[in-house]
């Protein structure tokens, strides 16, 4: 009886890899609640995205001081880079999965380090769930901005926060 073949040694490796790779992009995508399509546009209301950025910021700052933890650090420098990605998803422009993932290519340029993009359904309000590494890292330096959108398949406009948070346990330098 003929012995079975024996994958190469670099196709099963390969395969794994792709798999992997798979597996790391569907979750990516599926810790959004909105589908990866632009969307239609949005008449930018600069007061409901201040208003839904200092929703977010109360309520960040509340559960970082609820745990114990100093207040966020923001880095205005940043403010109005970021604010860019937040017009270009209202716009319809781009998803907010295309926005997830510019974020975090432009937060590491721009830092010069890892950082974690988050975007945050702000559509509850000052009730908005935050999750919870964002809360419970021992210092959190962020970048943030707000954008109304709506997604073609979706009968509703949406809020989203769009930030980075710095990684890692180097230290803070935030220069004027």
């Amino acid at each position: 009886m003929p012995s079975p073949s024996k994958p190469s040694p670099c196709a099963l490796p390969l395969s794994a890899g792709l798999c992997l790779a798979g597996l790391l992009l569907l979750s990516s995508c599926a810790t959004l609640p909105w589908p990866d399509e632009p969307g239609l546009p949005v008449e930018l209301s600069q007061a409901a995205n201040v208003d839904a950025g200092d929703a977010f910021l109360t309520a960040l700052t509340e559960k970082r001081r609820t745990a114990a933890l100093p207040a966020p650090l923001v880095a205005p420098r940043y403010q109005a880079d970021i604010r860019n990605f937040a017009v270009d998803l209202q716009s319809g422009k781009i998803s907010a999965v295309t926005a997830q993932r510019a974020i975090r290519a432009w937060g590491q340029a721009a830092y010069q380090r890892a950082v974690d993009p988050w975007i945050i359904d702000c559509g509850a309000g000052s009730n908005m769930v935050l999750p919870d590494k964002l809360v419970n890292q021992p210092t959190t330096v962020i970048s943030y901005a707000a954008a109304h959108f709506r997604p073609r398949s979706m009968p509703a406009e949406q809020c989203a926060i769009l930030a980075v948070s710095l990684t890692g346990n180097q230290p803070v330098q935030l220069m004027p």
